[in-house]
């Protein structure tokens, strides 16, 4: 049963590079989320208390540009 997901998964992965959407996973979209959230606290000198705002605001920032993409 494994090798039978492994041969759909691959042959998903083979689809979706023909038509050139780039699949996202949520480690992947943690990261850039992370990344982004950095960028805005040192861009405010990394004053304190505003880890989640900056959190919240690179999340909506980056599923934008995620769904940008996929349309």
């Amino acid at each position: 049963m494994k090798s039978k997901k492994a041969a759909v998964s691959k042959e998903s992965e083979i689809n979706l590079q023909d038509t050139g959407i780039v699949q996202i996973d949520s480690s992947q979209r943690d990261q850039m989320i992370a990344t982004a959230a950095y960028f805005r606290a040192e861009k405010r000198q990394f004053s304190p208390n505003d880890d989640m705002t900056d959190w919240l605001a690179s999340e909506q920032e980056i599923d934008r540009h995620i769904c940008s993409f996929s349309s």
